[in-house]
């Protein structure tokens, strides 16, 4: 299934025709129950295409700018491709690992973060600009790295198989896990 919104301007079923046709040939790439939400927002200067894959709890995101529509919308197919192309990979690479990681991971130290490693801020000139509500799903750690990196966000939110909720996050070199109590 394709949904494919418009904000900011009308879209002419010509540029919907050609998104749908872009996304029939991505689709031979994932499993049959995979949707798509497209976006396409026009902002001063160019036109924002975000394309998000949806197939039972797990979302991979291609997005791209540019000065009109079809670029955008080829540059986002593209960084979809190579997402997915990369998640493949990674699925391929892991199974030939089997337990490496794991045993990896156990020679790593964990760090303690505290208050301290923060910076002071004004919290008055904090505001909130966006509340989002979002579901947890269970997965491992290693399927929540894979998650924030499809999704292209520097952290992710989930549900360990432990049944404790945790933050995986981006960081210079490598990811770091937070567990709340």
């Amino acid at each position: 299934m394709i949904n494919i919104s418009a904000r900011g301007f009308d879209l002419k079923q010509g540029a919907k025709d050609g998104i749908e046709q872009e996304l029939r040939r991505v689709e031979k790439m994932l499993p049959k129950n995979a949707s798509f939400d497209v976006t396409i927002s026009k902002g001063k200067e160019n036109y924002k295409c975000d394309i998000t894959v949806k197939n039972t709890g797990s979302f991979i995101r291609g997005e791209a700018e540019a000065p009109k529509i079809e670029p955008s919308i080829d540059l986002a197919v593209d960084d979809l491709k190579r997402k997915i192309r990369k998640l493949k990979t990674y699925l391929t690479d892991k199974k030939r690992k089997a337990g490496i990681d794991e045993i990896a991971s156990a020679f790593e130290p964990e760090e303690n973060i505290t208050m301290e490693d923060f910076e002071e801020f004004d919290s008055a000139s904090a505001s909130i600009k966006r509340k989002k509500n979002i579901s947890l799903q269970m997965m491992t750690d290693d399927e929540a790295i894979v998650q924030m990196e499809m999704l292209g966000h520097s952290f992710f939110v989930y549900l360990g198989t432990d049944g404790e909720t945790k933050v995986v996050y981006a960081r210079k070199k490598g990811y770091g896990l937070l567990i709340c109590e």
